[in-house]
């Protein structure tokens, strides 16, 4: 990392944070949490700002990384958008992939069918982007963007959650980086996680929410990382998992899974304030 990247994380760090705390406080951007409190909700934004200040910058500068870099911009931007619409205007009267795709073709078009419809045009192009021409790991990169944007979103229930398995998560892909010796690849990634272990206190202790916006984000950078790093093996057998745990959510509270689980309920409680 040059002594320029690190100017540019500062400034991008800087103006996320700043930008996202001015817009709360003028717009008033709060909403009730779990408990009734009404907090800041849209604590993701910073990272939107911040990434792509700095993804941006590092995209136009060239590079055999500018099509990845390019990636990670329009992830950032294309879900940090619609994570926001929902956050501002979401309609939570309806839930799951069958709750907003059943009112669409009822003629209702939800917010979150907004979300689902734009987050796969995004993921598709940013799929582009990585695959180069390559059709299967087009086909891998598009799922894994748009199922890791899912499923962080589907944790994103209580304070911590969903921050927290975006760390473990890239704890993996740093480990299979370190395995190789290629930790700077990892580079774009680290600025997700410094980004994230500084939203982390205030959305564990439940005084903001990162929303839809963030965990939205996240989950879609965390799918271009994957994409980038993993082989095309290990991203199929991702896809699955992903593909199985959307299925699994749409018939069960997670929740309530948790709380039945001795070993769950007590992680769960380290992570993030639940009362």
């Amino acid at each position: 990392m040059t002594i320029l990247e690190l100017v540019l994380i500062s400034i991008g760090f800087f103006f996320g944070l700043g930008a996202t705390a001015w817009l709360t406080v003028r717009y008033d951007l709060r909403k009730p949490n779990f408990r009734g409190e009404r907090i800041p909700s849209i604590a993701g934004l910073a990272f939107v700002l911040a990434g792509d200040f700095i993804y941006g910058f590092e995209w136009l500068a060239g590079g055999p990384a500018s099509r990845v870099f390019a990636a990670y911009f329009l992830v950032l931007i294309g879900f940090g958008i619609l994570g926001m619409y929902d956050d501002l205007a979401g309609d939570r009267s309806v839930g799951g992939f069958r709750g907003h795709f059943r009112a669409l073709a009822q003629g209702r078009l939800t917010t979150g069918a907004v979300k689902a419809l734009g987050g796969g045009a995004v993921a598709l192009g940013a799929g582009w982007l990585i695959g180069n021409g390559d059709l299967w790991r087009f086909a891998l990169a598009a799922a894994l963007i748009a199922l890791s944007a899912n499923s962080l979103n589907l944790l994103d229930l209580r304070p911590g959650r969903c921050l927290f398995v975006f760390f473990c998560s890239a704890a993996v892909l740093t480990a299979v980086l370190a395995n190789v010796h290629q930790l700077n690849v990892g580079f774009a990634l680290f600025i997700a996680v410094g980004m994230a272990a500084v939203i982390y206190p205030m959305d564990a202790a439940g005084q903001a929410m990162i929303g839809d916006t963030g965990s939205n984000s996240f989950g879609a950078v965390l799918g271009v990382a994957a994409s980038a790093i993993l082989p095309l093996a290990w991203q199929a057998v991702v896809v699955v998992l992903l593909i199985g745990f959307q299925f699994w959510c749409e018939r069960n509270s997670l929740s309530k899974t948790i709380e039945a689980n001795p070993f769950l309920r007590g992680l769960d409680r380290k992570i993030g304030v639940r009362r």
